[in-house]
């Protein structure tokens, strides 16, 4: 699968320069021969990153250890970087106002417990960056209420069913809990997804019923037309119907297959809408991202919550 994505998408192709962060020499494919790229063979290399708190919050930033694969070099499809979308999407998430309270009502607000569950679920987590922020601005905004609240939620990272990416996803959650702040009142948890199979027990170890989460997040998850499609069908899927419910992805507009599943979303009578990311979210993120501007946060509602 992952030759078989770098002969489609090509060594030079943009997306690799725009989708991901850094061009360092370490990071690019080294080996001539790359059908010989075996995932499993790779190492891991640990990088921290920093998502600042709003600058009218006492919080502190946010700071995360992050396994990501690497085999002399080469990445190693979605666990071998930090994709530039998900320093965004943590950034929005924990580094803003709006995105703490956003994560705090999914989890905690009052519409929360009139849902099957509620909480908070990530497509496409990769390395779990943007999900473990989401976490965090909940548990956060929960602690700095300093209310005795009972309630309880989760916070669900998911990614393909496969054991080499959520092994190394399960491991960063795990060596991250006590910088999240999950407790008594918040589990974080990795699961399998198959966008494919939303509906079936193969591929997936979420099985949720439908439409028990509160909020969806999701970063750059169309690159590819392939998925577009079902990834639709999953946010869909898994969307609640309250009214403060809503899926939040910040993509590349332009990306190949991104206007299909607009389209499938519309179809299936979601509601969607858009903004450009503002300079403060750019700002909260440590990382200078070329590309940011060209980003979009895309809002998805179901129309009967709207």
């Amino acid at each position: 699968a992952v030759t078989g994505l770098w002969m489609m998408m090509g060594l030079d192709d943009e997306f690799w320069s725009v989708a991901m962060n850094g061009r360092d020499e370490h990071l690019l494919l080294q080996d001539d021969h790359p059908d010989d790229f075996d995932v499993t063979s790779c190492e891991t290399i640990e990088r921290t990153i920093t998502t600042l708190a709003p600058d009218s919050s006492d919080l502190r930033p946010l700071v995360l250890r992050l396994g990501q694969n690497s085999n002399d070099g080469c990445l190693s499809d979605v666990s071998g970087d930090i994709w530039d979308a998900s320093l965004l999407l943590a950034g929005f998430l924990f580094g803003t106002n709006e995105g703490q309270q956003l994560c705090f009502n999914a989890c905690f607000g009052k519409d929360s417990a009139q849902v099957d569950g509620g909480g908070i679920l990530e497509l496409g987590s990769g390395l779990g960056l943007s999900g473990m922020a989401a976490a965090a601005a909940a548990a956060a905004t929960l602690h700095a209420r300093d209310v005795d609240d009972e309630r309880t939620s989760r916070v669900i990272l998911t990614d393909l069913d496969d054991n080499n990416i959520l092994s190394l996803l399960s491991k960063n959650v795990e060596s991250n809990l006590s910088e999240i702040g999950e407790g008594s009142n918040l589990s974080v948890t990795v699961q399998s997804c198959d966008w494919f199979n939303v509906a079936s027990s193969r591929g997936n170890s979420c099985r949720c019923p439908k439409g028990t989460f509160n909020l969806i997040i999701g970063s750059a998850l169309i690159y590819m037309p392939d998925h577009a499609v079902a990834c639709a069908e999953t946010v869909y899927h898994y969307l609640s119907r309250s009214s403060s419910s809503q899926a939040i992805v910040i993509q590349l507009p332009d990306r190949a297959g991104f206007d299909i599943f607009l389209c499938r979303c519309r179809e299936l009578d979601l509601f969607v809408s858009s903004r450009a990311v503002s300079e403060d979210l750019i700002m909260s993120v440590e990382k200078r991202i070329v590309s940011a501007s060209d980003y979009r946060i895309y809002f998805i509602k179901s129309r009967n919550g709207c």
